[in-house]
């Protein structure tokens, strides 16, 4: 596994409990309030072996949930993806079972971190390190930087 170092460090005390409060939500009923950028990510511990659950910003397309880990390869959940390829996703009200892969190629990459830069600009840049207004050039520059994971629903 390629080691990319992080954004951002890791969020703690009061800003951990805001960053997990989506679990909460999702767990009580209302995950269907947070809007179309917040899924649930359930994961297999890749020591413990037990379900953990994530809030993740995400962007969709081609039927496929891509995902960007803050902490790049440094990231729990992230490491239990390379460890458990299978994992569950909740988008609102709706589950799904699904293979996560790391995206290895650059212009996909690139296609990934374009999605969350035009989402919006300031998150991506303040949480993923995209810069404002960087062209097609820059993202295809910042692609080995940066590790993303496309979630697709798993074939029957």
């Amino acid at each position: 596994m390629e080691d990319i170092p992080p954004v951002r460090p890791r969020p703690t005390g009061l800003m951990r409990l805001l960053v997990r409060a989506p679990v909460l939500l999702y767990r009580v009923g209302l995950g269907g309030l947070l809007g179309g950028n917040t899924l649930l990510l359930t994961t297999t511990g890749r020591r413990s072996g037990r379900p953990r659950v994530v809030p993740l910003d995400y962007r969709e397309e081609g039927g496929a949930f891509y995902l960007i880990p803050e902490q790049s390869t440094h990231s729990s959940w992230y490491r239990n993806v390379i460890a458990h390829p299978e994992v569950e996703v909740q988008v609102g009200w709706k589950r799904l079972a699904g293979v996560a892969t790391p995206v290895t190629d650059p212009q996909e990459k690139a296609h990934v971190l374009r999605l969350f830069a035009d989402r919006s600009a300031s998150l991506a840049e303040r949480y993923y390190g995209i810069p404002r207004n960087a062209s097609d050039e820059d993202l295809l520059a910042l692609a080995p930087q940066r590790a993303v994971v496309a979630v697709r629903p798993r074939s029957a």
